[in-house]
Formats: structure tokens, C-alpha cells, sequence
């Protein structure tokens, strides 16, 4: 008996809905990256603008996540589910215009795929603008496809729509939204078609994100000397390549798996996705074979802004990071659909095709399970710190951080707020802290009988932060401490003579 394509397509969408739900609200960790979008949207619109100016990300994230927790409130919930909204857009590109451009197995593997990646379960829960971008951009190259295949003018307008709001959202959509214009003058050119309307859009387009190019311009010559983003190396490299597959956090320690055995797993599983994706393209005459074209087409699409950013990084200024790479990450996956859906052609490929799918669900389901725990362990050592925080009779703290370590400050007002919050300036003292809300203070001006002294567990800042510590060992001591995650506090109390 055939399954109504309608029940498929209903189950998949409950199915992501309900998975991504239940991280948001199991994920009461609090990055820096989350923390940070949370302030800035404390922050008046104009603020945000003058902010993101100086920042290395676009405002329009930060605008559309004010508006909506301006009417869902401003629990940590509210802000990780704005993030899930965005992957139920990209579910809704499957359910509709993928089905109708693509057809019915393509859509419901390019869904199915979406919601088992591993690396999803990070863009619907990270307070970050990746799940939009990866919206606006796959619906950018869908509206180019229509507008190329039915050159109607609504096509070509939510082609320009899209493409703004892509580059709005994040630079890596930018350079998205240019490989898709790229691709498409590349089409034009080759099926002799009118490039008036391709040409107007992207003058449009050049005079609507004008104003944040001249900004983008200012931000490169202004961090080409000195920006966080390390040069790439060959580890890097080996990362990049695994990151949508990964099982865990490409951060965190291996707690329950080894590298070796998480290696294995992931070279079996690329393995079959590459002879599956080749013996697709060899199956028949790959000019004039449809899928064919379509797979190729839209993985080079997904390739075009992380080899941009990989040449640039290399010749230039490192740009590229792991997480950068999600903002094409749909049309990688529709890349794989495509592969699956012509797969389902030969016996053969479509059992391999069952078994890739079955170790793709059991990584994803590998990354849930380990993300579920870090939750838990993460809430427990915050449930310690607001313990540690509160201990001491006074109702509120004076929580003190030197500005090498400011990083770790944010977080903790989140997790023990109501407190004060003092950053201790070193050097010329004109650091800009924004979005955050510290009270600045020079050391021989921070005077007080106790205080909660804070450091960030951070290779980088510890010789800093040594010799801050040496430098209190005359008027304070320690009468207490804790190391809970990468967080260290300690209780200082001023020396009686």
C-alpha cells in the first residue's frame, strides 16, 4: 500500500519541528556568539546599525531578531527558537517549491536530509543569523531557477528580495548570492536568453547593499592587521571537510567516542556519499541528463563563496571559519537529494543509498544525544556558579574582570544576573565593549572589601591573568573559588593589617 505523499511530507515536517524544539529548550547553554546577539538586541535599532558597522556581520539578523522578541519575549527559548524558524523555512522550500520544480523524491530527501544532518541541530539552536541565511540563499537560487525556466517578473523580484535579504543577513551570503549570479549569467550566456532583467537586478541590487559595502570596505582595511580569525592550517582543512557530519561539537572534548572511532564512522560515511554522487554523474550522458546537472550545478553554487573565502584567506586576511560555510549549506543538501532521488534508479545504489541515510541518522542521532548531555552538564555547572555567586550575605556581587578576559563577563551576567559588573582597564583604556553593559573602571580606582574576581579558561590570557592574581596577593586573599565549565571565580577579601 502507497503512502499519501501528503502524510510524508506532514511526518517529516513534525518530525524537524519537534526534534529542534526539544533542543531549544534542553539548550540553556550560553556561548559568547549567543550572549552577544542577546545584548545587541537590547540595543535600539539606529544603536544596532552603528554597532554592526564596526562589527564583522550585517544589522538586518539583528533587527528581525529584536522585532520578534519584542513580541515573544525575551526568554533564552524565544531567541533560539527564532533560529528553528529559520529551518522550518528551509523545510517549507522542500515541501513546496522544491516538490514542484524537482518532484516528490528529491523534496523528500532533500527534507529528511535537512533534519538528520548533524550540523542542523547547531544552526536551529545557536542565537546566530546561519538558518536564515541558509533560507534566503537556497530561496535565491530556486527564484533564479524559476526566473530562468518562466522569466515571469515576480520571479525576478523575489530573486532580487532574496538575494538582499541573504546579503543582509551574513557576508558569507554575500558571497553566496554572487556565485548565484555567477551561475546564472554563466546560463544566459550559454542558452543565448536576454540578460536585460539578470543585469538590472544586479544594478539593483548594487545600489540597495551599496551602504553596507562601503562599510564592509572599512571593516577589511580596519582588521587586516590584527583580526581573530586565525590563518588556516591543514587541521583546519580536515575540519572543514567532516564539519556538517560531525557528531558532537567541533569544540568539545571527546567524552563519548574517541577521534579515531568518530573518524572511521565519518570516512565510511563521506565514502558512500562519493560513490553514490559518482555513479550518478557516470550513469548517463551528464550534458544532457537533467539530475545530473542539477547535482553538479548546485554543489559548485554551494562551493563558489568557501573557495572565495579559502583564496582570500590564503592570499590575503583569514576569513574563513567552519560555521561560515552553513550559509550555502542548502544547497549542498540539495546537491545530495538530487543524488539520492536519481540513485533510487539502480538496485544497487539504492540499498547503498539506505545504508548512507541509516549512518547519516545514526551520527545525528550520535550529535543529540552527546549535545542533550553537554546541556545537562553545562546547566548543572551554571546551577554551581549562581550557588557560588549567591553565597556571602550581600544581595548583590561586585563581579570584576580584567579587560583581557571580558569575553567570559557576558555569559555570566546571563547566568547570574542582578549583579554588579566592573571590567578593570589596562593600557589607554578606550576598548569599545558594545553591545555589553559593563561598568569600566581603572584597578587603582576599584577600591572595595570584597569581590567576585572572574577569568575565562583561555591559553592566550593566562600569563595576563597570573600576574593581575600576584599583583592582589597583598591587599586580598581568596577565601573561596570554583572552576565550573571554562569559567573560574574567585571570592576575594580585603587583608586586615
Amino acid at each position: 500500500m502507497k503512502i499519501p505523499q501528503v502524510l510524508i511530507y506532514t511526518c517529516l515536517l513534525t518530525l524537524g519541528i519537534s526534534l529542534f524544539i526539544y533542543l531549544d529548550i534542553e539548550n540553556t547553554s550560553l556561548l559568547y556568539d549567543d550572549v552577544y546577539s542577546i545584548f545587541m538586541v537590547k540595543a535600539s535599532y539606529t544603536d544596532i546599525i552603528n554597532i554592526t558597522a564596526s562589527d564583522v556581520h550585517p544589522p538586518l539578523y539583528y533587527w528581525c531578531l529584536k522585532f520578534f522578541t519584542s513580541f515573544f519575549g525575551d526568554s533564552l527559548f524565544s531567541f533560539r527558537v527564532f533560529s528553528t524558524l529559520g529551518i522550518i523555512a528551509v523545510l517549507l522550500l522542500g515541501c513546496f517549491p522544491i516538490r514542484r520544480l524537482f518532484g516528490d523524491k528529491t523534496a523528500i530527501f532533500f527534507m529528511l536530509l535537512i533534519i538528520i544532518f548533524p550540523v542542523t541541530q547547531y544552526l536551529a539552536t545557536e542565537i546566530r543569523m546561519y538558518s536564515w541565511t541558509m533560507f534566503f540563499v537556497l530561496a535565491c537560487a530556486l527564484s533564479a531557477y524559476h526566473a530562468f525556466d518562466k522569466g515571469e517578473k515576480k520571479y525576478w523580484t523575489l530573486f532580487l528580495v532574496t538575494g538582499l535579504c541573504a546579503a543582509y543577513l551574513h557576508n558569507y551570503g554575500l558571497l553566496s548570492v554572487f556565485g548565484i549570479y555567477i551561475l546564472f549569467f554563466f546560463f544566459l550566456i550559454r542558452t543565448k536568453k536576454k540578460l536585460t532583467y539578470l543585469i538590472l537586478c544586479g544594478v539593483a541590487f548594487f545600489i540597495a547593499y551599496l551602504p553596507w559595502l562601503i562599510q564592509l570596505w572599512e571593516q577589511v582595511d580596519n582588521v587586516s592587521s590584527d583580526y581573530w580569525i586565525k590563518p588556516l592550517t591543514l587541521n583546519d582543512i580536515f575540519l572543514h571537510i567532516y564539519y556538517f557530519y560531525s557528531p558532537k561539537e567541533i569544540w568539545l572534548p571527546f567524552t563519548n567516542f574517541t577521534k579515531g572511532q568518530m573518524m572511521t564512522g565519518l570516512i565510511i560515511l563521506m565514502a558512500i556519499q562519493l560513490i553514490l554522487t559518482i555513479k550518478v554523474l557516470l550513469s548517463g550522458n551528464t550534458k544532457k541528463d537533467r539530475m545530473s546537472l542539477l547535482t553538479i550545478f548546485s554543489f559548485i553554487t554551494f562551493l563558489i563563496p568557501i573557495a572565495i573565502g579559502f583564496i582570500i584567506s590564503v592570499a590575503y586576511l583569514p576569513i574563513l571559519v567552519t560555521r561560515y560555510m552553513t550559509c550555502s549549506f542548502g544547497l549542498f543538501v540539495l546537491s545530495l537529494a538530487f543524488v539520492l532521488a536519481k540513485a533510487m534508479e539502480f538496485p544497487v545504489c539504492k540499498r547503498l543509498s539506505s545504508v548512507f541515510l541509516l549512518l547519516l541518522f545514526f551520527t545525528g542521532g550520535v550529535r543529540l544525544y552527546s549535545g542533550v548531555d553537554y546541556y545537562n552538564r553545562t546547566e548543572s555547572a551554571y546551577q554551581e556558579i549562581r550557588q557560588f555567586v549567591k553565597d556571602g550575605g550581600q544581595e548583590k556581587k561586585s563581579l570584576v574582570v580584567n579587560d583581557f578576559s571580558y569575553h567570559v563577563m557576558p555569559r555570566l551576567q546571563m547566568i547570574a544576573p542582578d549583579n554588579e559588573c566592573f571590567v578593570l582597564l589596562t593600557g589607554e583604556g578606550k576598548e569599545d565593549f558594545h553591545p555589553f553593559r559593563f561598568q569600566k573602571i581603572r584597578p587603582e580606582d576599584f577600591v572595595t572589601e570584597e569581590f567576585i574576581l572572574v577569568h575565562q579558561d583561555r591559553e592566550a590570557i593566562q600569563d595576563d591573568f597570573r600576574q593581575y592574581r600576584q599583583s592582589l596577593d597583598n591587599r586580598y586573599a581568596v577565601i573561596d573559588s570554583l572552576h565550573a565549565t571554562d569559567i573560574r571565580l574567585y571570592h576575594m577579601k580585603k587583608v586586615t593589617p
